[in-house]
């Protein structure tokens, strides 16, 4: 790969993504072309809206799995529409509907050479992905077959509580309790049972007892000890140290 690409057109470029080891490393690899200036980042769905009406870029990357919204209902609701080179890390029925219909994207984790090719691609696009197009790829991605929503009872009632406000299941003797941003409910299934129902691109198995939303994420510290605790970012700013069985696959998903 060569050290920096040029071109005679300066493309603005806003970055859509909620993980910041991600964000990071998209950053870091964007600096090899010198034509591409960022103009704007957001990490949940409505930022990327005002980001995206208010800076009108030529180019968007966009994680498809953001807080409240997902990329494709970013999609949706701008005015503006600038190229998209989607971000995921999906590897069956999105992949699949991207590739069938020309579509750019960057499997997660992206390498620099995968990167050049999309944003050659880009370059090389004359009509923005269409409402159409986007309604096609939602409907792919929708068909992994993972929970986007949560049934939980209280009483006499059943709330559907939506994947983006879960920020972590926590197992507790008999029973698995599922947290939200400020409250807590009893969730009937056990963790081994989510494990298989939640997206992997989305939550993550930090101990034995824990499953937490990678959104739901703020950030990670480590101890004199050398071990690490998550700290989230639901109203009480809860922690949790990371078992250590669980270490490398945390450190390889969360790439620190």
């Amino acid at each position: 790969m060569p050290n920096s690409y040029q071109s005679s057109q300066l493309i603005r470029a806003v970055l859509v993504e909620d993980e910041l080891p991600s964000l990071e490393r998209l950053k870091s690899l964007l600096g090899a072309f010198d034509d591409i200036h960022i103009v704007g980042e957001a990490a949940d769905g409505p930022s990327a809206i005002d980001v995206i009406d208010e800076q009108r870029p030529d180019l968007v990357f966009l994680d498809i799995q953001l807080p409240v919204y997902t990329g494709f209902q970013v999609l949706e609701k701008i005015s503006h529409k600038p190229h998209i080179i989607f971000v995921t890390a999906y590897d069956q029925y999105a992949i699949k509907a991207f590739e069938e219909n020309a579509v750019d994207y960057l499997l997660k984790p992206m390498s620099p050479e995968r990167l050049a090719s999309a944003i050659t691609k880009a370059r090389r696009r004359t009509q923005p992905v269409s409402r159409e197009l986007i309604q096609l790829l939602q409907s792919a991605v929708n068909k992994s077959g993972y929970l986007e929503r949560f049934t939980v009872k209280i009483g006499d009632e059943v709330l559907l509580l939506p994947q983006s406000e879960v920020v972590w299941f926590q197992a507790e003797d008999k029973y698995v309790f599922l947290h939200t941003y400020d409250r807590e409910y009893i969730y009937d299934a056990t963790l081994k049972q989510l494990e298989k129902a939640l997206d992997p691109a989305r939550f993550i198995r930090i101990h034995k007892s824990l499953v937490v939303s990678i959104a739901g994420i703020d950030k990670l510290k480590r101890a004199f000890s050398g071990k690490y605790k998550i700290h989230l970012k639901d109203a009480k700013k809860s922690a949790f140290e990371i078992g250590r069985t669980f270490l490398p696959n945390v450190r390889s998903v969360l790439d620190f």
